[in-house]
């Protein structure tokens, strides 16, 4: 009578949790199968209707669609920049400045030309421009230099010359530039000073004399030009070939790489090798850029059409935007190469429907091992 009592009492303690166990699954399952909430993961060629209860926008991939998000990511990564007609490499001369060293020769008068000797080096022999900018020429006088260019100064040298030389022929070029020097610094590998002489330096010059860009630099460079902020649009530049943002530099510009902000990042998530966060370097990043960076899709337990990026396309928009990429075709993948991603968003890969299931019955088959432990509790 005893056995049977307790016999009783054991399968009714079964019973009683795998009754328990069963109500929970079926009615709670979203939030107790593993991962995340789920988002609908069938398939539609047009953007769903608004349904009750769905608290985002679902737009499929399509080439249409795939289409305006580039051109839309072209307006949302350029940066406000304005190109001054001067800053460009046409039309650029170098301008003499104190302490530059002049080679001066005046033709059929090598007394003037090197009165020192014949063996000292142009630097040696040439004249070097004071700090008040000027520079003195036998039978010419004081000749103001800084500011001017050397076909400027070589003219005003023919002029006073013809006092005592009969026509005479000047020939004016630098031997040494010291006056004049561009600094870059930010995200740069070797920031410094760069020399300033007759061969325009540009952004991409200086830049590739710094040693490149770190891997923190971000599309934003800020040049100083006389107390002057001018923004220049690395990405068009290096990406786009943009040659309106490739500055020429004068003495005592100063150019500054940015840094990136370090909150720029996509987030990858669900049914992926390696879930995690992607930073966004300055080159840009796809749909299946981020996917390969993150190990690849899981073929054996994701949904092929389960593919989706979430995104806030306004902070006013009360409803985010879930762009679906049915990744069934080469086409689709060629969609996922071409669609760029944005700051913040989130890409998330669902679980097959199979996958789903079968991991409802390994919970399920887990009871087991809690009546198990019931039976040895009421031993």
């Amino acid at each position: 009578m005893i056995n049977l009592f307790v016999t009783t009492n054991r399968l009714f303690a079964r019973l009683v949790v795998i009754s328990f166990v069963a109500f929970f699954l079926a009615g709670c399952s979203r939030f107790v199968i593993p991962g995340m909430p789920t988002i609908e993961a069938r398939y539609s060629p047009r953007p769903a209707p608004a349904r009750p209860n769905i608290d985002y926008k679902l737009i499929p991939l399509t080439p249409q669609v795939v289409r305006k998000q580039r051109e839309t990511h072209k307006r949302h990564k350029r940066i406000n920049t304005r190109q001054p007609r001067s800053r460009g490499i046409g039309g650029y001369s170098y301008r003499v400045g104190p302490q530059d060293i002049l080679s001066i020769t005046v033709w059929d008068h090598p007394e003037l030309t090197i009165p020192a000797g014949e063996f000292r080096s142009p630097t040696a022999a040439g004249h070097k421009v004071g700090s008040d900018g000027r520079f003195f020429f036998p039978y010419a006088g004081i000749i103001q230099a800084a500011g001017r260019t050397t076909e400027q100064i070589r003219r005003e040298l023919e002029q006073k010359l013809t006092k005592n030389i009969t026509k005479p022929q000047v020939g004016v070029s630098i031997a040494a530039y010291r006056s004049q020097q561009a600094y870059i610094s930010g995200q740069v590998l070797k920031p410094g000073v760069i020399p300033v002489n007759d061969i325009p330096l540009t952004v991409r010059d200086i830049i590739a004399k710094a040693g490149g860009l770190t891997e923190k630099a971000s599309d934003l460079a800020l040049l100083s030009h006389h107390n002057k902020k001018i923004k220049i649009d690395l990405g068009a530049l290096y990406r786009k070939g943009d040659n309106s943002q490739n500055y020429v530099l004068r003495g005592g510009d100063a150019l500054y790489i940015a840094e990136k902000n370090p909150s720029e990042k996509v987030f990858v998530l669900g049914e992926v090798k390696k879930p995690g966060s992607l930073h966004l370097d300055r080159f840009g990043l796809t749909l299946a850029e981020a996917l390969s960076d993150s190990g690849g899709i899981n073929e054996e337990t994701a949904s092929p059409t389960g593919i989706f990026v979430v995104r806030q396309e306004n902070p006013k928009d009360k409803l985010p935007s879930v762009y679906q990429l049915q990744m069934t075709s080469v086409h689709s993948m060629l969609l996922a190469e071409q669609f760029p991603l944005r700051s913040r968003d989130i890409v998330y890969v669902t679980a097959a429907p199979m996958t789903r299931w079968n991991r409802v019955i390994s919970q399920l088959l887990s009871t087991s091992t809690i009546t198990n432990n019931t039976d040895t509790l009421l031993k």
